[in-house]
């Protein structure tokens, strides 16, 4: 998330105010993943993907869908 930019409050927030893509949701072995895509306080059009685990809502990765960020923090 820091690599894109983002923090937690816009997560949080997009995931109340965003759409679920559902052309993107992936089911696997490992379970479902749900893409959630809207536009942050700073204007970042981004994907949330989260994932239900027992009774949470997992993040799983963010993605700004307009910029491709270096990131050197692997």
């Amino acid at each position: 998330m820091a690599c894109r930019h983002v923090d937690e409050e816009e997560i949080k927030e997009l995931l109340k105010s965003g759409t679920i893509n559902e052309r993107k949701i992936e089911k696997s072995s490992r379970g479902t993943t749900y893409p959630v895509e809207g536009i942050s306080r700073d204007g970042q059009l981004l994907r949330v993907v989260v994932a239900p685990h027992e009774e949470k809502i997992v993040v799983v990765t963010v993605i700004d869908l307009r910029q491709e960020w270096s990131c050197d923090c692997h």
